[in-house]
């Protein structure tokens, strides 16, 4: 699973992610509040920065970080997808997300969790994950459009992280991890034109272990630094 995430930098972040991937990104007005300058810690259930396609090019902007589909008559679901795991993507309402609302959740590092024995958080020790020759780390991930039925104009969006089964470095602490975009696939993944299913479905894999740093931290809190 992914359940933690933290960005440094603020909004230098996208220029990093343009410059590594070749992708323009421009940003919403309100993206400061959850990109602010001195970095930030990220939980699910709260607005997290997340960049897709849209109005013909590709911007970041707030998402809440708990998927609501478009149906449920009010923003909040009755049950939880913070997570998507890559073997429920071949389900109707998710197999759409996958063709048409695809989604970057850009992190510095993402944290996983094991128990040691004992109970609590007393029992847990917590594991940051980064890339080693980047200080982005693309996550994958599908997003939505909640429409309020009493005022279109009241358009919300909301996200959920892929998941996929956990590398050999990643499997010492948790049997999941986020599913990371090969670098050569974050373009193919923010176009809108892309909408073959099993070509994008063959993009979400673990990604190499050798490519990838693991250290012993303490557990990031939500909020900023």
């Amino acid at each position: 699973m992914c359940g933690r995430f933290v960005i440094t930098g603020g909004t230098r972040l996208l220029r990093r992610f343009q410059e590594e991937y070749g992708v323009e990104v421009a940003a919403s007005e309100n993206l400061e509040k959850v990109l602010p300058p001195g970095g930030a810690a990220y939980l699910p259930f709260r607005d997290v920065p997340v960049i897709h396609a849209a109005d013909g090019g590709v911007r970041a902007r707030p998402m809440y970080w708990q998927l609501i589909h478009p149906w449920n008559r009010e923003f909040k679901s009755s049950y939880t997808q913070f997570n998507t795991r890559r073997e429920s993507l071949s389900k109707r309402h998710n197999r759409e997300l996958l063709a048409h609302r695809r989604c970057v959740i850009p992190a510095s590092r993402f944290f996983e969790t094991r128990r040691r024995g004992g109970g609590g958080d007393t029992g847990r020790e917590s594991y940051a994950f980064a890339l080693g020759e980047s200080e982005l780390v693309p996550l994958g991930g599908i997003y939505s459009v909640w429409v309020n039925p009493g005022d279109e104009s009241d358009r919300r969006y909301s996200c959920s992280i892929i998941t996929v089964p956990a590398n050999e470095l990643v499997a010492a602490v948790h049997d999941r991890m986020p599913f990371i975009l090969p670098p050569a696939a974050v373009k193919q993944w923010l176009d809108p034109a892309e909408t073959d299913f099993s070509r994008l479905l063959a993009l979400v894999e673990p990604f190499p272990a050798t490519a990838m740093v693991r250290r012993h931290e303490a557990p990031a809190q939500g909020g900023l630094f």
